[in-house]
């Protein structure tokens, strides 16, 4: 499927609107209350978990594109006032429950989850603004490889942590 057809299906437009809605979620969010943060959260990882299955493979343009890269330091402050938000970011999970012969459990952090998440999509959404088609492309084909590859186990690990949060927050 071509990107021109990508970006104009009904899935699409409504994923790049809850990407948008997750960023300025973890910009804005002024939430003193604990639970009601991390539902907040768990809601819209689900909507982004959704969305995200129904992105089409396609191909990099076919010349070099600068890459957009944002860094820890360049979300520092949105790091420090989630870290603020959370109690206890951490939790316990296997980190490939269907590897029988591997099942020792590692610690996961809510706050490394949805930074990492923030950062790949927050570089999409850098890439998918700008006017040049050929950087759009390339927005398009790094946030699905980092999907697949990166953001999907963090997605769906903070959507199970959050749900034990929820049941034994205040």
């Amino acid at each position: 499927m071509s990107v021109d057809k990508i970006t104009q299906t009904k899935d699409f437009i409504t994923f790049v609107y809850r990407t948008r809605n997750f960023c300025t979620f973890l910009e804005t969010h002024q939430s003193d209350s604990y639970k009601l943060f991390i539902s907040d959260i768990q809601k819209q990882l689900i909507e982004l978990y959704t969305f995200a299955q129904t992105l089409h493979d396609f191909d990099l343009p076919d010349r070099d594109i600068k890459e957009i890269d944002i860094t820890d330091d360049d979300i520092k402050d949105l790091l420090s006032f989630t870290r603020d938000r959370l109690r206890d970011p951490f939790y316990w999970i296997v980190f490939n429950p269907t590897d029988h012969n591997d099942t020792a459990s590692v610690c996961g952090d809510l706050l490394d989850d949805l930074g990492d998440m923030y950062k790949d999509i927050k570089t999409f959404l850098t890439g998918f603004d700008d006017a040049d088609d050929d950087v759009k492309q390339n927005a398009l084909w790094h946030l699905k490889w980092s999907f697949d590859n990166h953001w999907n186990d963090h997605c769906m690990n903070a959507i199970y942590a959050i749900h034990y949060f929820l049941k034994h927050a205040d």
